[in-house]
This record gives C-alpha cells, structure tokens and sequence, in this order.
C-alpha cells in the first residue's frame, strides 16, 4: 500500500473502531452524483455534483452530523460529478482529494473539466487512486477496482469504480463507467457482487450489462438521475435489465435522497428501518 495509504488509514482507524452500521446515501442532485458514505461522525464523499448542487451536498453533510470528512474521492472530472469540488474545498480546506489523475490534454472540454484539473494539480492535499488501491476505513474497506492505466481521453472509460465492503454487505459505486468497463472487469474475474449498486453512467443505455449485473445480483439498483433530463436516462433497455435481476430499483428523480444502512451482518436495508 502506498505510504500515504497507510497513514490514512491508520488515522481513520483511530477514532472510526468500532462502528457497526454503514451507511450511504446517494444524495438527489439533480443532472449529477454525489454519494455520501457516514460512519458514525466520519463521513466520505464520493463526487460532488455539478458546482450548483453545492451548497445541497454542504448541507446533506451538516445535517448527518458528521464532524470529519475524511476523504473526497473524484470518481472522474466531468462537471457532474466534480465541479463541485471548489465549495467542498473551500468548506473542508483539510480534506484528502483522491482521484485517478487521469492525464488530460490541453484542449479538453467543457471548460469545467480543465478548470477543476487546473485546480488539483495545486492542491496539496490530492492523491492519486488506481486500481488495486484499497482503503480500510473503520471496519469498512474501499477497494479500486478500475482504471488500471490510460487508454484514451475518454474520461468516462476510466471513470473509478469502487468496491464498498463491510462486514458481509457490500455495495459497487461505478461511475460513468459502461459496458466497455464491465466487460472488462469480468474479463479480469473481479469479485463484482454487491447488495447495491449505484448504476454506471445514470443508467444510460451503455451501461448495465447483462452478464456483469448477473455477476453483481444487487439487492438494490440505485440510479443518480434528473427528472426530463436531455439525454433521456435512464434508458428503457437499461431499465429493463435491471428488473431481470428481481432486485429493487431506486432513482433519485423518483424517490429524492436515497438512503441505506450497510449492517457488517443481516441484510440492507433503507435508513427508514432499524438495520
């Protein structure tokens, strides 16, 4: 494990031991995701939203009651989930910034993209996250499971994909990662099962393989998306082999902030419920 890794983790185990219910919540932020992960007063912070979903994510924080935000992990620099990092620096000036540092070029667009780019390469507080980089976090894990490498400028291609584990429950954060992605992680025979999982690239139609759901057989599919978005996602198909897998989908244009309890045993379930 990297240096930086481990004292990391040394200092989230310190005052993290302990906790026995996860829990994450996949904030409604519009055109955009943002997952909050909370133990106890510690919380992570998986993507921002776009810049205007900021003062919601602040607030969502705030009224968890968590006290340190541990890290802030960049699933990948487009606006929507990134370019919210500005007020999220500004408000937690000694958080860790975590992201793949995918290496961009001069002329890379929206503008957004290069701003926020701009922005890290200065902070002294980014790190670099790849795959097989894992974060133990109080009695949780956070394993990298993609980008290995750089292949293109297509940051969706290697948008992070986190493996949530804790205790026996589990969830899979991807991204904007799509089928392309999926494919490959199977081809790799990563463990992929998850009780939920936070649908790639807001459920457009490249994204929710047939093969890779029948690996992940989540319990609850939850789909980060805006209502009567321009790019009508999620998709129908997407949809479709969603429902096959017989678990629970949930979308934040229907169902707002959603929220669930990761117990190390027993089953998932939605934070309206005792774990």
């Amino acid at each position: 494990m990297r240096r930086w890794l481990t004292a990391l983790a040394l200092a989230c185990l310190a005052t993290n031991a302990g906790a026995e219910t996860l829990r994450l919540q996949v904030l409604d932020v519009g055109e955009g995701q943002a997952v909050l992960l909370q133990h106890g007063e510690r919380g992570i912070l998986i993507d921002t939203g776009h810049a205007g979903q900021a003062p919601k994510v602040l607030r969502a924080i705030a009224d968890s009651d968590i006290r340190h935000l541990d890290m802030l992990i960049l699933s990948h620099l487009h606006p929507d989930h990134a370019s919210g990092y500005f007020r999220l620096r500004e408000a937690w000036p000694d958080t860790p910034v975590l992201d793949a540092q995918h290496p961009l070029p001069a002329d890379i667009s929206p503008d957004m993209v290069r701003w926020v780019n701009e922005a890290l390469s200065t902070d002294p507080l980014r790190r670099p996250l790849n795959a097989g980089d894992a974060l133990p976090w109080g009695d949780a894990r956070i394993e990298v499971l993609w980008p290995a490498d750089f292949t293109s400028d297509n940051l969706n291609r290697h948008s992070l994909v986190l493996h949530i584990r804790h205790g026996e429950r589990s969830a899979l954060l991807m991204g904007d990662a799509g089928k392309k992605v999926e494919r490959a992680l199977l081809q790799q025979g990563k463990k992929l099962t998850a009780d939920v999982l936070v649908v790639g690239h807001h459920g457009a139609s490249d994204a929710g393989d047939t093969a890779f759901l029948a690996a992940v057989r989540p319990a609850y599919s939850v789909i980060s998306v805006n209502r009567n978005n321009l790019r009508g996602y999620p998709h129908a198909d997407t949809l479709q082999r969603l429902r096959a897998t017989g678990g629970q989908i949930l979308r934040t244009d229907e169902d707002g902030d959603i929220c669930l309890y990761l117990p190390r045993t027993g089953t998932v379930v939605p934070c309206t419920e005792k774990p």
